[in-house]
């Protein structure tokens, strides 16, 4: 099965000791960053793309409020659809979604990463069902299993949403910052979240 994960930026666990220690060089293309093959300008601001099975995504799920404070942005969150298994754990994502307005809690998308990377191999599919259930339902949600027929319609549009995201990136591995619809972020070419951050707000105003 196509491996997704890239490697991830050095010293990510030092963020608060790191954050002041990157230069001001301006970040260049084919380095820091690329211009995507088709840029799709409609897409304004910052966007991370993302799999709830990948274990570095859930590494800057961890960082990600205080990326959004570092850039002033709201980051919108995109789930790739790779092959089956992300197909499944896209839908989980944006079942949430749909009942979120856009916007699923950092708690929630904890249990999610969880439920995804941590359930036992032999869980069966009632159980799985059982557990899925349960996150949702804790959380004031319809189950993915409870979603009404406009709502599937709104996860699917996503899905559809996120293959073309895919496509025009090139994209080759997550996770992975948007910004404005044209430029992706090098995220393990940064020393620091600062570096990253800074590299953010230089593309936000290109």
């Amino acid at each position: 099965m196509k491996r997704i994960y890239q490697a991830f930026f050095v010293l990510l666990f030092t963020v608060v000791a790191l954050s002041g220690c990157s230069d001001s060089k301006t970040p260049q293309e084919g380095d820091q960053y690329s211009v995507i093959p088709t840029p799709m300008p409609e897409m304004k601001g910052v966007t991370e793309i993302f799999s709830l099975s990948c274990g570095h995504c859930r590494k800057m799920e961890s960082i990600l409020p205080e990326i959004k404070k570092l850039t002033n942005s709201d980051i919108k969150q995109v789930h790739v659809i790779f092959n089956e298994s992300a197909q499944k754990a896209a839908f989980i994502f944006y079942a949430a979604m749909v009942q979120t307005d856009n916007n699923p809690s950092h708690a929630l998308m904890e249990q999610l990463f969880a439920f995804v990377q941590d359930s036992p191999k032999d869980m069966s599919v009632e159980q799985r069902k059982t557990a899925l259930d349960k996150i949702f339902h804790d959380n004031n949600l319809k189950s993915p299993y409870e979603l009404t027929e406009a709502q599937q319609k709104e996860v699917f549009k996503m899905f559809q949403q996120s293959e073309d995201i895919v496509r025009n990136a090139a994209l080759e591995s997550v996770p992975a910052f948007l910004v404005n619809g044209k430029y992706l972020v090098n995220t393990s070419a940064h020393k620091s979240l600062q570096d990253l951050a800074n590299t953010i707000d230089y593309l936000k105003n290109k």
